[in-house]
C-alpha cells in the first residue's frame, strides 16, 4: 500500500491505509452543513484550567512533563506561527492539546485570549486530532516526520471570522468561527492536508494551499506495483516497502467563497495574500512594510554562516544601520504612524540571548527595550505592545506582551497554572570554550534541595539548550524528573561549527567541509570533553558515571563519543546508528545526500571511513550499557549496529515504538520512553546514595 500520513494519535487510532479512502477528487470537497456528520464524534476538547489553579508542592514527574498543555509546534521559531493575532488586536488564538498517557489521546482546544481588558481565555471549539505530520525533502513527500501538524489559524481582515484548519485521518477541514454570532460552522472538507491558509484582501474569499494531486500520485504508485517497482530515489526502505510520492507533486493554491464554500478563481493578488515572503527581497528572514518604508533583514552575501543584517528604505533613500544591534534580526515591525521601527534579534554565545530594540532610522541609534535568555518567538505587533509566545529553562510556554515603551512583560496566557508549584532543581548557565576555543553553552540541573560535596552521576541530553528544559530535542529525556531523581543533568546546547575559511560557503561546500577530518564531530566532542572536566573540577559530578544521550544528530554525537572517547559510562539513543550498512538501507535518496557531504560511496573506499565515524566499526570502543528507543520509521537503520555489539558482548537492548516518526508523537509511547529512561539510568548510573538532599 501507498505510503500515507501516519495515523492520528488519539483513543479510536484506526487502522493503516487511508490512501484507499483517498481515491476520490484531489479538490477541496464543499459539504453542506446539514449533510454531513458531525466531526465532535472523532475529537475530544481539553479544558482551561483555572487560573488561580494551585499544584502541590513536590519534584516534577514525568507525568507532570507529559501533561503540560502546549501550544505552537514543538520548536521555538517563528514558523509555524504558535498563534494569530486578530487585526484589530482584541485577540489571539491558538490552538492547545494535552496529552493523555491512560488512553494514548490528545484533547485539543481552540482558544481565545482576550489582548486587552483583562477578559479571560475561553474555548470556541476543539481543535481537531493531533495528526502526526510528514515532510517533503530529499526529493520525496510523505516522509514521516512524527511532529504535531502545524495549527492553521487565520482572522479575516475585519477581525469578527476566524477560520481554522482541523485534521483528521482521511481528511482536513476548514472551519469558520463568528464572533459576533457565536457559533462555527464547517466550511469544506479534503483529502490532503491544507498546509497554507489566509484570507482574501476583500474578506470574501478564503485562500488555502495543499497538495492537490497527492492522491492520483499515490494511486499510480499502487498501479506502479502490479508490474513491479523500479527501484530508485522514491524508495525509503527504513519505514516502507513502496516507492513514496514524489517532491515534485506541487502546491497548489486555491480559492473559496467564505460563505458558500464554492471554488473561486485565485487572482494575482491572492498570492501575497497566502504567501507573503513572495515580496520578500531575495534572502531575507524578515520583512515589513508601511507605506513608502520597508525594512528586512538578510544576509550580506551568499555565505552559509554570514549572519544577517537589518536595511531600511525609506522612498528611495537608503537608510544603513551600522551598529551591532542591528546584526541577527529575525523579526521586525514599524510602529502605526510608521516613524519608529521595532525589532527582535538573537546575540550571545550560541544565539542564546533575546533581544527587543526600537529605531527612528535617520534619527537616532536602536535602544534597547528587553534582553533576556527567556526564548521569546512567534512575536507579532500590537500596537503599544509585541505578543509573544515565550520560555524561561523552568517555565512551560506562556503568551505574553512586550512593552514598546520600556520592555516590560505582561502575562496573558499561562496554559499550566499548576506546573508552578512544583519543585524544580536549581538551573545554572554555563558557558566554555573546549581545545580550539569555540564558545559552548548549557545548562546544568541539579536535584532539588541537592547540599554540596556529594559527586552525583551526570546525564547529558542534546542538543539544544533555549526555552523551557523539558526532554532535550525530540523530547524523550525528561530533565527535571531526572533531576528530581538524583541525576545532574547537563542540557548542552550543540555549537555551531565555523569554517577554518572566509570565502562564502553554499550548503552542500559547508557540509563536506565540516565532515573533513571530521572536524565538526571533534569540535563537539571537545566541548562535551571540556564541560565534563569542569563539572569534576568542581566536585559536583563523579566522572565515572557520566551517561550520554541523543535523539537525531544529537545520536550522532553520543556514537561519535562512543567510538572515540572513554568519556561515558552509558549512553541511551533514540536513533541509531550511522554506520555502511545504515546507509544501504536508508535508500538512494538518503545515501546520495550522505556521499555530497563526503561519506565513501562504496564498500572499498570506507574502511577508514567507518573506523571514526561508526561506532560499530570501532577498534577501540569501550563497551557500556546501551539502550535504543526507536520509532518504527527508523529502527532499521540501527540493526546492524545492534546485532554487531550484541555478539560481541555489549549489555544493549532496543525497543521498537509503532507507528512513529523520526520525532514520537503517541502520548502512551512518550511516556512509556520517559519512564524507562529513567529507571534505565538508575540502574546503570546507580543515584541514590549521593542525592541525599533529593
Amino acid at each position: 500500500m501507498p505510503a500515507t500520513r501516519q495515523r492520528p494519535h488519539h483513543v479510536a487510532i484506526t487502522k493503516r491505509g487511508l490512501s484507499r479512502n483517498w481515491r476520490s477528487t484531489g479538490g477541496l470537497v464543499f459539504l453542506s452543513l446539514l449533510g454531513i456528520a458531525q466531526a465532535s464524534a472523532e475529537t475530544r476538547q481539553c479544558h482551561l484550567p483555572d487560573l488561580h489553579t494551585v499544584g502541590e508542592r513536590r519534584a516534577i514527574g514525568t507525568n507532570d512533563l507529559i501533561r503540560l498543555r502546549d501550544f505552537g509546534g514543538p520548536g521555538l521559531g517563528n514558523a509555524p506561527a504558535p498563534f494569530a493575532l486578530s487585526p484589530d488586536r482584541r485577540f489571539a488564538a491558538l490552538q492547545m492539546r494535552q496529552a493523555d498517557p491512560a488512553t494514548d489521546s490528545y484533547c485539543t482546544a481552540l482558544v481565545l485570549i482576550p489582548v486587552r481588558g483583562g477578559g479571560k481565555p475561553y474555548i470556541i471549539d476543539d481543535g481537531g486530532l493531533i495528526i502526526a505530520s510528514t515532510s517533503t525533502r530529499y526529493g520525496v513527500t510523505d516522509l514521516p516526520l512524527g511532529t504535531p501538524k502545524p495549527a492553521l489559524i487565520a482572522w479575516n481582515p475585519a477581525g469578527r471570522l476566524l477560520a481554522y484548519a482541523k485534521s483528521f485521518p482521511d481528511r482536513s477541514e476548514i472551519w469558520i468561527h463568528d464572533l459576533v454570532g457565536l457559533e462555527s460552522r464547517r466550511l469544506s472538507s479534503s483529502p490532503v492536508d491544507v498546509e497554507a491558509l489566509s484570507w482574501s484582501d476583500d474578506g470574501e474569499r478564503l485562500l488555502y494551499a495543499s497538495r492537490r494531486d497527492l492522491p492520483a500520485a499515490r494511486d499510480a504508485i499502487v498501479a506502479e506495483g502490479k508490474t513491479g517497482f523500479h527501484y530508485d530515489g522514491r524508495f525509503w526502505p527504513l519505514s516502507s516497502d513502496m516507492p513514496l510520492p514524489s517532491a515534485d507533486v506541487p502546491l497548489i493554491d486555491q480559492s473559496l467563497d467564505a460563505m458558500t464554500g464554492k471554488t473561486q478563481p485565485f487572482r494575482p493578488s491572492d498570492k501575497r495574500a497566502l504567501h507573503p515572503a513572495v515580496q520578500w527581497p531575495s534572502a531575507s528572514v524578515t520583512y515589513a512594510q508601511r507605506g513608502s518604508r520597508t525594512a528586512w533583514s538578510a544576509p550580506a552575501d551568499e555565505g552559509i554562516d554570514t549572519p544577517s543584517r537589518l536595511q531600511i528604505r525609506m522612498g528611495n533613500r537608503r537608510l544603513p544601520c551600522r551598529t551591532a544591534s542591528c546584526s541577527g534580526v529575525n523579526s521586525l515591525w514599524w510602529s502605526d504612524d510608521g516613524n519608529t521601527l521595532y525589532f527582535q534579534r538573537r546575540t550571545g554565545i550560541g544565539n542564546s540571548r533575546t533581544e527587543f530594540f526600537a529605531w527612528v532610522p535617520g534619527r537616532n541609534v536602536p535602544r534597547r527595550l528587553l534582553s533576556t535568555t527567556d526564548a521569546l518567538f512567534g512575536c507579532q505587533y500590537a500596537g503599544d505592545e509585541i505578543i509573544c509566545a515565550q520560555e524561561a529553562s523552568n517555565t512551560p510556554r506562556l503568551l505574553v506582551a512586550i512593552s514598546t515603551r520600556d520592555g516590560a512583560r505582561r502575562l496573558l496566557l499561562d496554559p499550566n497554572p499548576e506546573y508552578a508549584a512544583l519543585e524544580p532543581g536549581a538551573v545554572r548557565r554555563l558557558e566554555w570554550r573546549n581545545d580550539a576555543g569555540v564558545a559552548a553553552f548549557g545548562d546544568l540541573v541539579l536535584p532539588p534541595r541537592y547540599t554540596s560535596g556529594h559527586r552525583l552521576p551526570l546525564v547529558i541530553v542534546q542538543y539544544q539548550s533555549r526555552g523551557f528544559l523539558r526532554g532535550g530535542t525530540g523530547d524523550e529525556y525528561p530533565i527535571q524528573a531526572l533531576a528530581a531523581r538524583g541525576f545532574a543533568v547537563l542540557s548542552f546546547n550543540r555549537p555551531q561549527w565555523r569554517p577554518a575559511t572566509d570565502a562564502p560557503l553554499n550548503e552542500k561546500e559547508y557540509l563536506r567541509q565540516s565532515m573533513h577530518g571530521f572536524a565538526d564531530r571533534r569540535d563537539v566532542l571537545s566541548s562535551l570533553r571540556q564541560v565534563i572536566r569542569q563539572l569534576d573540577l568542581e566536585g559536583l559530578i563523579d566522572p565515572l558515571r557520566v551517561a550520554i544521550t541523543g535523539q537525531s544528530d544529537g545520536a550522532v554525537t553520543a556514537t561519535f563519543a562512543l567510538a572515540n572517547s572513554t568519556l561515558f559510562s552509558a549512553a541511551i539513543l533514540s536513533t541509531c546508528c550511522e554506520s555502511e550498512s545504515g546507509l544501504e538501507i536508508s535508500g538512494e535518496a538518503l545515501d546520495n545526500f550522505y556521499i555530497g557531504m563526503g561519506y565513501p560511496a562504496t564498500r572499498a573506499s570506507g574502511e577508514s571511513f567507518w573506523r571514526v565515524a561508526s561506532l560499530v566499526d570501532a577498534p577501540d570502543a569501550r563497551p557500556v550499557p546501551l539502550l535504543i528507543q526507536a520509532a518504527s520509521s527508523e529502527f532499521r537503520m540501527g540493526l546492524a549496529t545492534y546485532r554487531d555489539l550484541r555478539r560481541r558482548g555489549w549489555p544493549i537492548e532496543m525497543y521498537i515504538y509503532p507507528d512513529e516518526g523520526h520525532v514520537k508523537l503517541h502520548s502512551a509511547h512518550r511516556a512509556a520512553i520517559y519512564d524507562r529512561n529513567i529507571q534505565w539510568l538508575e540502574e546503570q548510573l546507580n543515584p541514590l546514595p549521593a542525592t541525599p538532599g533529593g
